[in-house]
């Protein structure tokens, strides 16, 4: 069995598309890992939510054991603290509460200090690949990619699952968590031409009943977005003729957004998954390579 793709004018272009899921996302490292082993470089890369963030330090040239470290040391339970008690007020109608678009229950200042870090204050032109994130514009609910200006701004709004955290304004629109319009955005790769798509999707099965309203929350949206993003994919693979590469990331037990203590059996998951469709992924770069040689 051959272990490496073979390199030549035959390279097809690759999109890697990662998808929405809270810190879950940070699954995708194993895929970079891969593909760093096998020198297979990526073309382009889409990210929402999560995803957005993990697509991005990627793209902005950081290696799959830098991203690992980033996640480490910034990503802390500590971005998860500052509440908002005003909105939280203002969402009961109570005394001195205060509640619009532009709160949430958590105040962002210090996620988006930490991607700012993270991201070097650098604009999307400074990326070493091609990265487009998936937003949702909140006035008409629909969806956006962005593609310019302050990388850590856009990752923010990708990421903002309201109403934790609130809409972020990026050129006079507010935009809020990209998995509200396509938790997975494998279209935009089809429709752009890419010959092999590698999607990572998170799937969350978890059958417990919800004991608070957080985790009904939650899984609400969790199940919600899995739908959404099972549509869209059947829709993808139907458009697309050339390769799609699916990886369902399965976690079976619940793991909020900030659960960053998580990150080592999120990351073991990935490496689990990813080695077995390792053969998957050479294969569909192969086949693309022997229907373009005839």
């Amino acid at each position: 069995m051959r272990i490496k793709p073979e390199s030549g004018v035959n390279n097809p272009k690759i999109a890697v598309v990662v998808g929405s899921g809270g810190i879950k996302p940070a699954c995708a490292i194993a895929l970079f890992e891969l593909l760093e082993s096998l020198d297979i470089d990526i073309d382009l890369l889409i990210g929402c939510s999560g995803g957005a963030i993990v697509s991005a330090m990627r793209g902005f040239g950081y290696n799959s054991a830098e991203i690992t470290d980033l996640f480490t040391k910034y990503l802390t339970k500590s971005l998860f603290s500052h509440i908002d008690y005003r909105t939280l007020l203002g969402i009961a109608k109570m005394p001195f509460g205060r509640f619009d678009k532009t709160r949430g229950i958590l105040k962002p200042q210090r996620l988006i200090d930490v991607l700012k870090i993270i991201f070097k204050n650098s604009k999307f032109d400074s990326l070493k690949i091609p990265t487009l994130v998936q937003v949702t514009n909140v006035d008409n609910g629909e969806g956006a990619l962005i593609d310019s200006g302050d990388i850590a701004e856009a990752v923010y709004s990708s990421a903002a699952q309201f109403p934790f955290f609130p809409p972020l304004n990026i050129g006079g629109k507010w935009f809020v968590d990209g998995a509200f319009s396509s938790p997975l955005p494998v279209l935009e790769a089809v429709n752009r031409g890419y010959d092999v798509i590698i999607a990572i999707a998170i799937e969350q099965q978890v059958k417990m009943e919800s004991k608070s309203f957080i985790e009904y929350f939650h899984q609400f949206i969790s199940r919600s977005y899995t739908s959404t993003q099972k549509k869209q994919m059947a829709l993808a693979i139907d458009m697309h003729h050339h390769e799609i590469v699916v990886i369902n990331m399965h976690f079976d037990e619940l793991i909020h957004m900030w659960d960053v203590d998580k990150l080592p059996v999120i990351i073991q998951t990935g490496k689990k998954i990813i080695d077995k469709k390792k053969n998957e992924i050479i294969a569909a770069i192969d086949n693309f390579k022997n229907r373009r040689k005839h």
